[in-house]
């Protein structure tokens, strides 16, 4: 038989035969492909357990077993409709903003109050007063006044109950302050004088109310 190989000086040394390595591979990775197939195969059979155990529940207590998926299934409903709304508050609290923006700029009002005669710009000031806090009076400056949580409002509330951006107030040509609510439908709202509105136009002396945050609005003639 001819042998594959060379011959050093202490004697004849075997070298593999290319043609057998395929098979060397195959008896190597043997045990383990079985192995592999002995946990698809335990696999499967706790999967077909699962089902017959379902199946069977079901049919024995079908009330139970809707029960028991409801309560599976409510924590992913719950994590979707947060995700949802919350995104849907984002889009219409920017888009508030965005239009008072544009309103404030155009010098008008979207309900187009009319005050008589014209004015001089800035012929009146206005300040907001936090109840229940210490040098909590804040001047209304500029034409749009946001209000919110987030630090980057022009006046921040801290109490958990105001939104992040809650509310703007306009200043309008007509030296009306006019208070928007951006916090939605589903959210904590604006009341004036305890009356809840998506948009007010504000008096000396009006109660605002953004969650349990309380502040009284004051304006008067420059």
């Amino acid at each position: 038989m001819l042998r594959h190989g060379f011959v050093l000086e202490w004697g004849w040394t075997d070298v593999p035969d290319p043609a057998a390595l395929p098979f060397a591979i195959a008896a190597g990775l043997a045990p383990a492909l079985v192995a592999a197939a002995g946990v698809l195969e335990t696999l499967e059979s706790l999967l077909s357990q699962g089902l017959e155990l379902v199946e069977g529940g079901y049919q024995r207590a079908p009330a139970l077993m809707l029960v028991l998926s409801a309560l599976l299934l409510l924590p992913v409903v719950a994590v979707i409709s947060f995700t949802i709304h919350a995104a849907r508050r984002r889009r219409r609290r920017e888009a508030a903003f965005r239009a008072a923006q544009r309103r404030a700029q155009a010098g008008a009002w979207i309900k187009e109050v009319s005050t008589g005669p014209g004015v001089a710009a800035w012929a009146s000031q206005a300040w907001l007063t936090v109840e229940g806090a210490r040098g909590g009076t804040m001047p209304l400056a500029g034409q749009v006044i946001r209000i919110g949580r987030h630090e980057d409002n022009d006046i921040r509330l801290t109490d958990t109950s105001v939104h992040r951006y809650h509310a703007v107030i306009e200043r309008t040509p007509e030296e009306a302050f006019v208070i928007t609510d951006l916090s939605g439908e589903q959210g904590n709202g604006v009341r004036v004088n305890g009356t809840r509105t998506p948009q007010a136009r504000l008096a000396d002396g009006d109660v605002i109310e953004l969650g349990r945050a309380r502040l009284k609005f004051e304006t008067a003639p420059i």
